[in-house]
C-alpha cells in the first residue's frame, strides 16, 4: 500500500511539473455509498447511505486533449443495516484525494471522459441507532476501522462554456475497511457533482 502511495505521489509531481498553469473550481454533490462484503448474511442486511461532498478540484492542462485533475474532497460514507423495524446507521466523514487523468476533445466545452486512482481517511465515524449512537472506533486492531483507503475512480461529464460543469464518478473500494480477511467491508461510492471553475 506504501508502495503505491509512493508511485502514485510521484507521478502527480512529474505530471503537475510538466503542465500549464490550472485553473483552479470547486464542486459539491451527492454520494450514493454502497458497501460489498464477504458476509452473505451481513450482506443481505446492509444497504446503501445517501451523503454529500463538498471540495476542490484542479486542472493542468497537459495537451488539447488530456488533463490532469486532482481533487481534495469532504465526503460522507457509510451504510445502512437492518434490524428488525429499524436500521443502525453507520456514517464516515472522510478525506477523499481523487487524482483523475481526463480526456476532453475540446477543452472549453463539451464532454469529458476520466480515470485515476482515489485516496480516502476516515476523519471520524458514529454507529447511530434509533436516538443513540456511539463513536466508532479507528485503529489496527481486530474490531477497529481503518483510516486510510484506496480506490479507482472513474467518471463522465459534461464542461459548459460558462466555466459550469457536471459529472457522475464511481468509486470502486479496493481496500478492505476492517482489520482482517475473514470479514471485509469495501466501501464503493456513485457520485453525482455540479460545479464551477474560476477564471484561469
Amino acid at each position: 500500500m506504501k508502495k503505491l502511495v509512493f508511485i502514485a505521489l510521484l507521478t502527480v509531481t512529474a505530471t503537475i511539473v510538466r503542465a500549464q498553469a490550472p485553473k483552479f473550481g470547486f464542486k459539491t454533490g451527492l454520494n450514493l455509498n454502497h458497501v460489498t462484503t464477504n458476509d452473505e448474511e451481513l450482506a443481505h442486511d446492509l444497504a446503501g447511505r445517501t451523503s454529500m461532498h463538498v471540495g476542490l478540484v484542479a486542472d493542468f492542462e497537459l495537451s488539447k486533449t488530456w488533463s490532469f485533475q486532482p481533487q481534495v474532497l469532504f465526503s460522507g460514507r457509510g451504510a445502512k443495516l437492518a434490524h428488525g423495524d429499524h436500521s443502525d446507521v453507520f456514517a464516515f466523514n472522510s478525506l477523499e484525494l481523487p487524482l483523475n487523468f481526463v480526456y476532453k476533445k475540446d477543452a472549453a466545452k463539451g464532454f469529458f471522459l476520466g480515470m485515476g486512482p482515489s485516496f480516502g481517511y476516515n476523519l471520524n465515524g458514529k454507529i447511530k441507532e434509533d436516538h443513540e449512537s456511539e463513536d466508532i472506533e479507528f485503529g489496527s486492531e481486530e474490531g477497529q476501522i481503518k483510516r486510510f483507503d484506496v480506490g479507482l475512480n472513474a467518471l463522465v461529464g459534461y464542461q459548459f462554456s460558462n466555466r459550469f460543469f457536471v459529472s457522475s464518478n464511481y468509486s470502486l473500494g479496493l481496500s478492505n475497511w476492517n482489520n482482517t480477511s475473514a470479514s471485509t467491508w469495501r466501501n464503493n461510492i456513485l457520485g453525482v457533482s455540479i460545479g464551477y471553475f474560476l477564471k484561469k
